[in-house]
C-alpha cells in the first residue's frame, strides 16, 4: 500500500524563513577607546601630525655665591602619519532587494560598519611591535599572577602612571584569570556584598574585571602568530603608549546607480596610528 510521505509530497511543503537573521559573530573591539586620541587636531586638514616629547629636567645642587646653571634640552617629536584609508562596501541589485524578505541595506550597512571598525582596532593593537619594554610570560603558557605582577612592575620601573593603564588579553587568558582564586574570591577582592567584580568603563561589555586596580579587557582581535603553539600577543598599556588620529570617523554613504539598478552602500574612514611612548606598554606572551 502506497503512502503519502514527506518525500512524495515535497512540492507541497513550504520552506519557512525566520523573521530575523543571524548576524555573524563579531570580535570585541576594545583598543581604540583605550589610547590617546588626536582626532580633533587632524579633522579639518593635514597629512602629518607632529607630537612633541618634553624630556625631564634634572635638579642641580646650588652652590652658595654662584649663579645657577641652565638646562636646554634638545626635544624630540613623534610623527603620526594619517595615511590609512579603509572601506567596506556592498552593491545590492534591485531584484535582490525587492524579492528579499529582509531590509538588505540595513543589514549590510551594520556589517560593513563593523568591518571598518575592526580594521582600526587591528591597526591599534598592531602597534605592540613598537613597544620596547622586555616581554613577560611565555608563548603556549597561560598567564598567572606572577606574570601579571611582572608586567605591572615593568611599567612601574619605567615611571608609567598607574591611572589610564589597561590589560588587553585574549579570551583564553581571561579564562585563565578566572582560575586564580585571589582574583575572583569575594573574600579576597572585598566584594562580599556586591553583585560582582565587573566595573564600568570603555567597552565595559568586554571588561573582564580588574587586577590590582587595573582593568582587564578581552578580545579575539588580539594579534596572534601562527605556529606550534599559537603565539598570543596580549598587552598591558598606558593610554599614552599609542596614539590614534581619526581624520574621518567611519561614515556611511549610500547611492542608487541607475545604470546598475542597484544600491551601493559604503563605509570608510581615514586615520593614522603610531607608538608615542614605547616604554609605556609591554607584551604579555601566552
Amino acid at each position: 500500500m502506497a503512502n503519502v510521505t514527506t518525500t512524495t509530497a515535497a512540492e507541497f511543503l513550504p520552506t519557512i524563513w525566520a523573521a530575523d537573521v543571524l548576524m555573524a559573530a563579531e570580535n570585541a573591539l576594545v583598543a581604540a577607546p583605550l589610547v590617546r586620541r588626536f582626532d580633533s587636531q587632524v579633522k579639518a586638514k593635514g597629512q602629518t601630525l607632529k607630537i612633541p616629547n618634553v624630556a625631564n629636567i634634572t635638579a642641580s645642587a646650588k652652590t652658595q655665591g654662584s649663579d645657577v646653571s641652565f638646562t636646554a634640552n634638545t626635544e624630540t617629536t613623534v610623527t603620526l602619519n594619517v595615511n590609512l584609508w579603509y572601506y567596506a562596501a556592498v552593491k545590492i541589485e534591485d531584484i535582490a532587494a525587492v524579492q528579499a524578505a529582509y531590509d538588505l541595506r540595513s543589514i549590510y550597512a551594520e556589517k560593513i560598519g563593523y568591518g571598518v571598525a575592526e580594521q582600526v582596532d587591528t591597526d591599534v593593537l598592531g602597534l605592540r611591535t613598537g613597544l620596547t619594554t622586555t616581554d613577560v610570560g611565555a608563548y603556549g603558557t597561560d598567564v598567572d599572577d606572577e606574570v601579571m605582577v611582572a608586567a605591572r612592575l615593568a611599567l612601574d620601573l619605567n615611571d608609567v602612571p598607574m591611572d589610564n593603564r589597561a590589560y588587553i588579553v585574549s579570551p583564553y587568558q581571561a579564562a585563565a584569570l578566572m582560575k586564580i582564586d585571589k582574583y575572583v574570591r569575594a573574600d579576597a577582592i572585598g566584594s562580599v556584598n556586591e553583585p560582582g567584580f565587573i566595573r564600568k568603563g570603555p567597552n565595559s561589555r568586554y571588561l573582564w574585571g580588574e587586577v590590582y586596580g587595573t582593568p582587564v579587557y578581552y578580545t579575539n582581535n588580539i594579534p596572534t602568530t601562527a605556529g606550534t603553539p599559537t603565539q598570543y600577543h596580549n598587552v598591558l598599556i598606558h593610554k599614552e603608549a599609542w596614539a590614534l588620529a581619526m581624520q574621518t570617523a567611519p561614515r556611511l554613504q549610500a547611492q542608487y546607480l541607475v545604470s546598475a539598478l542597484a544600491w551601493v552602500v559604503v563605509v570608510d574612514t581615514i586615520y593614522g596610528v603610531v607608538t608615542t611612548r614605547a616604554g609605556f606598554g609591554i607584551e604579555i606572551r601566552s
